[in-house]
């Protein structure tokens, strides 16, 4: 068959495609870390090693925002509260304790939010250092087996 209208299989041969586009298989046998270079291995190792980062970036970025969000939804709640509860009263010092009361709340919450943050980055800090460590491990292992007598 004509490689210009068919494909490659996983066995190297030209097969024919029902579209007539033209696409070349791989077998990913060909592919798999033993059988390569080591520069290949180390390549794949260290794609590997890049994918994990940054799913672990993601991650946590995610849980940032996740408590960003909450913490957001909690204090427009006490601001709604607080108008709903500013236009409901009928003198002066009503609103001023229901004003002090506000600030006072939202001070705490402000404090209460700063020490999650800091307690989501200590965790991420430390998830951190020890996926560092892992790969660095993994990787003097792969040292020493590479200076061991084949």
């Amino acid at each position: 068959m004509d490689a210009a209208h068919g494909r490659i299989s996983q066995n190297q041969e030209i097969e024919p495609r029902s579209e007539g586009k033209d696409t070349m298989m791989w077998n990913p046998e060909e592919f798999r870390a033993p059988e390569l270079l080591p520069f290949a291995q180390t390549g794949q190792k260290f794609m590997r090693a890049t994918a994990a980062m940054q799913a672990h970036s993601v991650r946590a970025l995610l849980r940032y925002q996740i408590e960003g969000v909450s913490f957001l939804k909690r204090r427009f709640e006490d601001d709604l509260k607080l108008v709903e509860e500013l236009t409901a009263g009928d003198e002066f010092v009503d609103a001023f304790d229901v004003f002090v009361n506000f600030v006072q709340n939202a001070t705490s919450d402000y404090a209460k939010e700063a020490g999650k943050f800091a307690s989501i980055g200590a965790k991420l800090a430390s998830e951190t250092a020890g996926q560092v460590r892992k790969e660095a491990k993994a990787t003097m292992n792969d040292m020493a087996a590479a200076t061991l007598p084949a």
